[in-house]
């Protein structure tokens, strides 16, 4: 069966969210154990990966972001009680992931010579074009978890994190280093085939659940027929946070271009502080998920009033993450720089050279000095995050697009190219500026949300109007289920 959310609380938001924050949590710990790995490999490496691995994310984050829209449309499923149509969204999205090797293979082809040339950037050009022929099953996950998602089941999403995130960490050393004899060592390409595995195993497993036969019965989720409106309503609610996540992604990789054009150690510096902004992002990304979630059963209810009380809930519970994160930046910060600098990587094997004290103790500085502005963004960003998935739920995404886009170009990277950039400037004044932007990113979004227009865009209904009756037609279809409502659905 699925759950009716009905209050907003922080008690609802905290059970929805949570098993997303781990399914992040492992997300998370995977890259940043990737970048530890590769920095032990070589400073040279972590560059690369952090340079094109920025970029292609961008492309990968854009189709997964797309892919997950299935979430929306089973929230707001679930929240009307129309669990007879819960499968159909998920399926649209799993035909998206298909279509989507005509863009990800075409971007491999033709646009990776232009920007990562073998003949200068041989570790960029074969790290992204990687992550461009694979792309596809990397947003396969996504598809399939907002049937879990919408419906308020999410622990099958956490559990499989975790899994796919145990098989990363136990290959990661294995392909980066290899072992002698019998693996060769594959550098920083081994941190990506180990990524694509861990992220093969979650996906095959939580798609097993999707189809078993209980959820089959009581959703219909085994009914595979491609359904051109509804796939077209989910591209028309998931284009504009798909595109903006691309530009965004693509507008980070310029500021490390940026940085990397200053000096190697600017974009040294950039790359750790990345490594470890990315661990701790878990928080918003889970509570955006849970966001999406309890704002789609509210608005399907026609209790949009609620979605109010869910970001007061929202806030409650950064609150408390915001004392978390300073226990951990501000406490244990010299174990977590150490991991990154207390060894360097001389042709795939450890060296015992460290290096340049002078540089090292230049380099601890700068990321020291970074870090109160970079426990700023964070916390930041995750309101904004909370305010997107409520946004989202509501189907208000083109104004996420537009005003995500302008922000991050006026406020984050023009200033950087004009004041740090051409001068040639301070990387801990570049995450200044990133906090700059990340204050009014977060007040033009709120300020949107306190405006109430999202309450006019109820997905569900404007299917009903403008997809030719699918939702009734489809309940006629699935009157055949109705003999198997008995069975009981909750070990989902």
């Amino acid at each position: 069966m699925s759950k009716i959310f009905n209050t907003g609380s922080m008690r609802e938001l905290w059970k929805m969210s949570y098993p997303m924050m781990v399914n992040f949590l492992s997300l998370s710990i995977m890259l940043f154990v990737d970048r530890i790995f590769i920095a032990r490999y070589s400073g040279e490496a972590l560059s690369a990966s952090v340079t094109a691995g920025t970029l292609s994310w961008a492309f990968i984050c854009g189709g997964m972001t797309l892919a997950s829209m299935s979430e929306v449309f089973v929230s707001q499923f679930n929240g009307a009680k129309k669990n007879h149509l819960l499968g159909k969204p998920i399926w649209q999205m799993l035909w998206l992931c298909l279509f989507s090797f005509a863009v990800f293979l075409p971007i491999a082809w033709f646009f990776t010579p232009y920007m990562f040339p073998i003949a200068t950037k041989p570790l960029e050009h074969h790290y992204f074009n990687f992550f461009m022929y694979t792309g596809p099953f990397f947003c396969l996950h996504s598809a399939i978890a907002g049937f879990f998602i919408g419906r308020g089941y999410p622990r099958v999403i956490q559990w499989m994190a975790v899994v796919s995130n145990l098989v990363n960490i136990i290959l990661d050393p294995i392909f980066i280093f290899g072992i002698k004899g019998v693996i060769p060592s594959l550098g920083m390409m081994g941190a990506a085939y180990a990524t694509l595995i861990g992220t093969l195993v979650q996906a095959i497993a939580v798609f097993g659940f999707f189809l078993s036969k209980k959820n089959h019965s009581k959703f219909n989720t085994r009914d595979y027929r491609f359904d051109k409106k509804l796939f077209l309503s989910c591209l028309r609610v998931g284009t504009p946070p798909a595109v903006f996540i691309m530009i965004e992604l693509i507008g980070w990789t310029i500021f490390y271009l940026m940085m990397e054009g200053i000096s190697p150690q600017h974009i040294h510096v950039a790359s750790i502080l990345q490594s470890i902004l990315l661990l701790f992002f878990f928080v918003g990304w889970g509570l955006e998920k849970g966001c999406v979630a309890l704002g789609g059963n509210f608005i399907g209810q026609k209790k949009p009033h609620l979605l109010k009380k869910t970001f007061t809930s929202a806030l409650g519970l950064l609150t408390i993450f915001a004392g978390l994160l300073a226990v951990i930046l501000f406490g244990f910060q010299g174990p977590m720089i150490d991991g990154f600098l207390n060894r360097s990587m001389a042709n795939g094997e450890f060296s015992a050279v460290a290096l340049d004290a002078s540089y090292l103790a230049t380099t601890k500085a700068l990321i020291k000095g970074s870090l109160p502005f970079l426990f700023l963004y964070v916390i930041l960003e995750n309101i904004r995050w909370a305010l997107n998935g409520l946004l989202t739920a509501a189907g208000d995404t083109m104004f996420l697009l537009i005003s995500g886009t302008l922000s991050l170009w006026l406020f984050c990277l023009a200033p950087i190219y004009f004041f740090i950039y051409l001068p040639g400037g301070s990387v801990v004044q570049a995450f200044g500026i990133e906090v700059i932007y990340g204050v009014l990113a977060t007040l033009i979004v709120y300020a949107r949300f306190k405006q109430g227009k999202w309450k006019t865009k109820k997905i569900v209904e404007e299917e009903k109007t403008h997809g030719a009756q699918i939702l009734e037609d489809l309940l006629q279809e699935q009157k055949v289920l109705s003999s198997t409502k008995n069975i009981d659905d909750n070990e989902q």
